[in-house]
């Protein structure tokens, strides 16, 4: 039986039928989800023991806690290395220090190596708005750190050592009234970094941050000479020059604490700014620091020329709605780095041919055992220019500051896990030597107090020794 529709009518029949089931699939399809808007907001100088959302007795965090009730809280997070501008470019690149370059704070060694992008370089050549604000002058065009920002804005300026957190609050406020004038708040989405530096001597919080955590034995005198420490005073305390009195560093400690509350109050108000705006829905956004600080044990302070764990663990609470959410606590270790590879995930953006080596996403479920590996290089210094900058320092004191460190750490839980440390010492193009090396179980040592490799050469020891030192890539 023939059709009576002519064949080519009917060709066109089926045609837009065909059409129409298209049509129909393409409106039954869910659409595809927004990027989020990624919110990257970094404590610089930040520990995590010192923070009540990690257990500290004082109120230091209030706010941090909150916000983990509605996120995720890693309670083991590690910094790969322990001072901003290496640090800085691993949570950029999902490289260590060695790998990407960026050991120095002059030099050919200040930058990341030619080739290797920048996380905010890849976010916008994806389509992604990215703006920066600093109060640190490591994250500057002087390291190249501030690639891929359409605007990285320096709070330092005109200060004398670093920006106010206050600051970054009114730069984040101007910078939502000009997208809003502009009309990007249904634009493309946004990555917004804002490094704070609160807990960064000098150390000077606010009365409102500082009283609610402040211990009435502390005297002010204390105080006071805490708020005129400076860095070079950290660090003559570290390698022995000149020695921080014990009643300093209690007013120290007390600092810092008033610190990391002023960077909680801080971070709160930029959430707050942003929820305002109605990019706070379905944002992820990540609180973390870049490593923390030496407030008297092990005898030092500050945070370069140490990998204690009281420089390397640092607090991530990350909120992701739908992957990373709902106040858990992850007890598995993680590190800084692992945020680059998480942050493109989120973008729906590919870790580009090279980077991300040494990290891994924190959205799997389980996470897989991770080993930390944090590097402290040393700085390029010559024996004449130290002899003619500090006469009459000790001998011991100068040997420190020609030393670079090496820690890798087994993963959290496991079974024998174990933390090794190299120092080894290098002046200029010399050979290189080893110093000493240490080996710390942290589940009865969490401390760092007892040295196995110096508690009668216990062969198992030595064993685990030089199988973390394998891990560390050591020839």
């Amino acid at each position: 039986m023939h059709s009576s529709v002519p064949r080519g009518r009917g060709l066109l029949l089926a045609c837009g039928a065909a059409l129409a089931a298209a049509g129909a699939a393409l409106l039954l399809r869910p659409a595809a989800a927004p990027r989020p808007n990624l919110v990257l907001v970094v404590w610089d100088t930040c520990r995590a023991d010192r923070l009540s959302a990690y257990g500290h007795s004082a109120p230091t965090t209030p706010h941090l806690e909150a916000f983990a009730r509605t996120g995720v809280r890693f309670r083991n997070a590690f910094a790969p290395a322990p001072w901003t501008a290496p640090a800085h470019a691993s949570l950029f690149t999902g490289l260590l220090p060695s790998r990407h370059g960026l050991t120095q704070g002059t030099g050919s060694e200040a930058r990341v190596r030619p080739g290797v992008p920048l996380l905010a370089e890849t976010l916008s050549a994806a389509g992604y708005e990215t703006m920066g604000i600093t109060a640190n002058a490591f994250l500057s065009p002087a390291t190249g750190l501030d690639q891929g920002f359409g605007r990285m804005v320096a709070l330092h300026r005109g200060e004398r050592v670093k920006g106010r957190g206050e600051r970054a609050l009114e730069e984040v406020r101007a910078w939502l009234g000009a997208r809003r004038a502009e009309g990007a708040a249904a634009g493309r989405p946004f990555l917004l970094f804002v490094n704070l530096m609160e807990t960064h001597v000098p150390w000077n919080p606010a009365p409102a941050a500082l009283g609610p955590v402040l211990d009435g034995e502390v005297p002010e005198g204390a105080l006071a000479a805490a708020r005129a420490l400076g860095e070079e005073d950290l660090l003559f305390h570290t390698v022995g020059i000149r020695k921080v009195p014990e009643e300093t560093l209690a007013g120290a400690r007390a600092l810092y604490d008033g610190g990391c509350r002023e960077a909680d109050g801080v971070t709160k108000g930029i959430l707050d700014l942003l929820e305002a705006e109605g990019l706070l829905a379905g944002s992820l956004v990540a609180i973390t620091s870049d490593h923390g600080e030496a407030l008297g044990e092990h005898g030092e302070m500050g945070h370069r020329y140490s990998v204690h764990d009281t420089v390397l663990r640092i607090p991530l609470v990350v909120r992701w709605p739908g992957r990373l959410e709902g106040g858990r606590v992850e007890d598995a270790q993680v590190r800084l780095q692992d945020l680059y590879p998480t942050l493109l995930e989120a973008a729906g953006v590919e870790v580009p041919p090279g980077n991300g080596l040494d990290a891994a996403t924190l959205t799997e479920r389980p996470l897989r055992p991770r080993t930390v590996i944090a590097q402290f290089h040393r700085p390029p210094l010559s024996m004449a220019s130290l002899l003619e900058r500090l006469p009459g320092a000790p001998a011991e004191a100068l040997e420190r500051l020609f030393h670079s460190h090496l820690a890798v750490q087994d993963p959290v839980g496991t079974t024998g896990a174990r933390k090794w440390v190299r120092v080894t010492r290098q002046v200029g193009d010399g050979p290189r030597t080893t110093v000493r090396e240490e080996l710390y179980d942290l589940l009865t040592d969490p401390m760092e107090q007892r040295n196995l490799l110096l508690l009668g050469g216990d062969p198992e020891e030595r064993a685990a020794a030089e199988r973390l030192r394998r891990a560390g890539g050591e020839e």
